[in-house]
């Protein structure tokens, strides 16, 4: 195998790139964080339970985002990665207006599985693209401004949300043969779904397919059986950071899920109250994005080269650290601190797989192990982070209160796993990475 000898793309346009996949995942994140505002009225309108919604917020999103993650994934190594990225961005809007229209339970499931579906291209491309713009040295900063889109976007869900409920009637009073018959709720969806296709739009114009680089020299390397074999080889490397990092994202998906919730039924506030100081605090995620991405470089330049494992555990500490702290303050002011706390890490371990991955796999394989990625931050982060809490408000913490101590417990358990298994885990991937400077010099 060797890296090309080409010149690297035009860095001006390569960062043009990166803010058009930020535009990208800013939308991914908006529509799964927006749903979070309105529980209590979704709850009210369909007669479900806590764990109802907590499928509707995981396992429903989950089914496609997981299933068709590795499949896209393979498809992002092979074929034109702009166009993957244009189709999900136009399925997952199209669905979340669809989730503005849905009847009831049901239907509402049926349009969450379809935002999965296209939001599950995002990582593969995104990290697979962004590998191809940039040279490594460069990689850590790109990576970590592209999960702004991560802040961006829970951001922008509480503050249309909070918007859409102060405005729903003047709203549908300008679209009365379209809106008319819909609630609050419903309105917030459509206005969260349809920017979507002006950004699906901008992409096919303006966003180009890089030629790709580190490869290795075997027509066929970038099918699956290659795949499950590189797997192998460096098993207890992918094992130790995937499962590190997935454990501190079930987190993050937990706390999407029910802080807006816990802060209604614990605290008293009301859903556009609670939207709008979460709005508030949540732009701290960018310093989040921004900083990882240095700090690791700067890592690396000093000779860690386990850096990205580094910046996951120090995730899982905070997490462990912070996330009760947030939930079981006596008042909303009394948990501001420790939530800033949270966000200023709440991107660290996103950013950090991504690099990770660049490191030990070879470009044809690197839509495959992000979709790898993807699919268990489905399986695992995005289903259990929101379904456990609901699990555990119905079934262990029953009072009105327990949503504090459920989402505190999940903070806890995740953040003491991920910290031991990354920690075990650091050793081997820095031996993963010693293999792959050597393929890559071969």
């Amino acid at each position: 195998s060797s890296s090309s000898d080409r010149a690297w793309p035009n860095p001006t346009y390569a960062w043009y790139v990166v803010a058009m996949l930020v535009l990208a995942y800013s939308f991914a994140i908006l529509d799964r964080a927006v749903i979070g505002l309105l529980v209590e009225p979704i709850k009210a309108d369909f007669g479900i339970t806590d764990a109802q919604i907590g499928l509707l917020q995981g396992l429903a999103f989950a089914l496609c985002y997981t299933t068709f993650g590795l499949v896209l994934g393979s498809v992002a190594d092979r074929a034109n990665r702009q166009f993957l990225l244009v189709l999900g961005v136009a399925v997952w809007s199209l669905s979340t207006v669809l989730c503005g229209f849905a009847p009831d339970f049901k239907w509402l499931f049926i349009a969450r599985i379809g935002v999965g579906l296209g939001e599950a291209c995002i990582l593969p491309v995104a990290g697979s693209l962004i590998s191809d713009y940039f040279a490594p040295t460069q990689r850590p900063k790109a990576y970590g401004i592209f999960l702004l889109g991560g802040t961006f976007g829970t951001v922008g869900g509480y503050v249309l949300g909070t918007i859409a409920i102060l405005t729903a009637d003047a709203v549908r009073g300008m679209f009365p043969a379209l809106l008319g018959g819909l609630q609050n709720w419903q309105v917030t969806f459509f206005l969260a779904g349809a920017p979507g296709l002006i950004v699906a739009a901008l992409i096919l114009l303006t966003v180009r397919e890089p030629d790709r680089r580190e490869k290795i020299s075997n027509p066929d390397a970038s099918n699956f059986r290659h795949f499950l074999a590189h797997l192998r080889a460096n098993a207890w490397a992918y094992s130790s950071l995937l499962a590190g990092t997935v454990l501190n994202v079930t987190g993050i998906y937990a706390q999407i899920a029910w802080g807006i919730t816990l802060v209604i039924r614990v605290h008293g506030w009301t859903a556009a109250e609670t939207g709008t100081a979460f709005a508030l605090i949540a732009p701290i995620g960018a310093v989040s994005s921004i900083v990882v991405g240095w700090f690791v470089a700067a890592l690396v330049k000093r000779g860690h080269i386990d850096a990205p494992m580094i910046a996951a555990m120090m995730h899982s500490v905070t997490l462990l650290i912070f996330g009760p702290l947030a939930c079981l303050a006596p008042t909303p002011l009394w948990g501001l601190w420790p939530y800033i706390g949270f966000n200023i890490f709440t991107n660290w371990s996103s950013a950090s797989a991504l690099m990770a991955l660049s490191q030990i796999t070879p470009n044809e394989l690197r839509g495959q192990a992000t979709a790898l990625y993807t699919l268990l931050t489905g399986l695992v982060s995005l289903t259990v982070g929101s379904y456990s809490v609901g699990f555990l408000t119905d079934h262990v913490f029953t009072d009105p209160h327990g949503i504090a101590t459920g989402l505190a417990t999940v903070f806890a358990v995740v953040g003491v796993l991920a910290t031991v298994i990354l920690g075990l885990g650091r050793g081997a991937f820095r031996a993963a990475v010693l293999r792959a400077e050597a393929w890559q010099k071969s």
